[in-house]
């Protein structure tokens, strides 16, 4: 699970991202629908320049996003997991 998650981000987001080097609207559009937390992270960190474009917004929103959702899959895998064995047990 989760690296179909992570691929779905490298696909929906990272690709954008990187391909536009983060400059336009379609990838702006990306990271804020897909990377919330990681927008809402950097701008309570005060880093609301980096959220214009650059290296570090290439960085941030294509590796550090796309391991939020390896991260985000391998918790709703193992969850699943859980479930699955807590019921064939009964």
């Amino acid at each position: 699970m989760a690296s179909l998650c992570a691929l779905f981000h490298i696909v929906v987001v990272a690709s954008p991202v990187l391909s536009s080097h983060g400059i336009g609207e379609t990838q702006g559009f990306a990271v804020g629908i897909f990377d919330m937390p990681l927008v809402w992270l950097v701008s309570a960190l005060g880093g609301g320049a980096i959220l214009n474009g650059g290296r570090w917004y290439v960085f941030i929103f294509s590796v550090a996003g796309t391991f939020m959702y390896a991260v985000a899959g391998a918790v709703i895998g193992l969850l699943v997991d859980r479930i699955r064995l807590s019921v064939s047990r009964e």
